[in-house]
């Protein structure tokens, strides 16, 4: 028994020295661990003070002389650090500003380190380059964003997309039209925001799209309605007669949001003969929307139609006022359109009930 306990005692003193030994070592490595964080934390912390108030003169109506040049002067080790700093603002920022914030990266040499990014192997960074270099309009940057919108990472596209309506070159836009109808909704989405972004410049460029992409023009009417483009109205007009029903309601759809013409009024007028359900849906909501009393009687007459026709024009009947009220009260026979008309009536008292509470 005194051997086994002998025994016992020489295996375990050795056992309990090594397994303290590690843990002690292993404390140690934690406490270095935890000083190093600290100490990084504290060197980041002294870096953003130190090149904070260089940022924020940016932002400055009268940039005081020679900051572009200290941010310049910077180590690129600190590129990082400036990274953050200079983007954090473009969030909410605008017009001179950009401007500024762009002459200033590129002084410091992020924008060369962005772009060498946009191949980096890593997904996130890619990203986070295309997205960088969109919020300091770098036009210089658009092709390699451009053979981005094919990448293998939905994320390294969406930031493709992100990127290039910030940058609003308009040679970019049939490159974004053309991948609409592939992408994703979360990426269909994007690319419409940033069609979006650029303005009524993207109109001429989108209709010039769909005179050599006539395959494209549903969705390029539903742009021109989103970024209310009202010097579309005529092009969207002639499409009111186009032998594909998508296209006739996409147009109508547009006018709709747009507001129709004179001209364009009575060819939703005649839509509302349309054999296809959707165009006359959508030639009724224009009409709705048209404010012309006149065309009250007309939309009066289809509350008996298919299901999506008839709710727009009970809504359309409804937005017109008292030309609109007069016709809804006129319906006495049971059945939709009844059931229609009194919801309608319903909901034009709640209004005038809302507006003298």
């Amino acid at each position: 028994m005194l051997r086994v306990a002998t025994y016992v005692r020489a295996v375990l003193v050795p056992f309990l020295i090594l397994t303290g030994s590690l843990l002690a070592g292993l404390l140690v490595t934690v406490l270095i661990l935890h000083g190093a964080r600290e100490l990084a934390c504290r060197r980041r912390q002294h870096l953003i003070a130190r090149y904070q108030p260089l940022v924020d003169a940016l932002l400055q109506p009268d940039l005081p002389p020679g900051t572009i040049q200290r941010l310049k002067n910077c180590p690129a080790r600190h590129r990082p650090i400036l990274s953050g700093l200079l983007l954090a603002p473009l969030r909410v920022a605008s017009g001179l500003v950009i401007d500024r914030v762009r002459l200033a990266a590129e002084a410091v040499g992020l924008i060369d380190v962005w772009t060498n990014a946009l191949s980096d192997r890593r997904w996130w960074v890619r990203a986070d380059a295309a997205r960088a270099l969109g919020c300091v309009r770098e036009v210089s940057a658009v092709s390699p964003i451009l053979a981005m919108l094919d990448d293998d990472h939905e994320e390294v596209r969406a930031a493709a997309v992100e990127a290039l309506g910030l940058i609003g070159d308009v040679r970019t836009i049939a490159a974004l039209v053309s991948r609409l109808p592939e992408q994703s909704r979360y990426q269909r989405a994007r690319v419409v925001e940033a069609l979006r972004a650029f303005g009524p410049s993207v109109v001429e460029p989108l209709l010039a799209h769909s005179r050599g992409n006539p395959e494209d023009m549903a969705t390029i009417a539903d742009l021109l309605g989103l970024v209310r483009a009202v010097s579309a109205v005529d092009d969207l007009t002639g499409w009111c007669t186009d032998g594909r029903p998508e296209v006739r309601a996409a147009a109508l759809r547009a006018l709709g949001t747009i507001g129709p013409s004179e001209r364009s009024y009575y060819f939703a007028l005649r839509a509302l003969r349309d054999e296809v359900a959707e165009v006359r849906a959508m030639a009724a909501r224009a009409l709705g929307r048209s404010r012309r009393q006149d065309a009250a009687p007309y939309l009066a007459t289809a509350l008996d139609d298919e299901w999506i026709v008839a709710a727009h024009c009970a809504r359309g009947l409804r937005d017109l006022g008292a030309a609109g009220r007069l016709e809804l009260e006129r319906v006495s026979h049971e059945g939709q359109a009844l059931h229609l008309a009194r919801q309608m009536l319903w909901e034009q008292d709640r209004q005038v009930r809302a507006s003298h509470a």
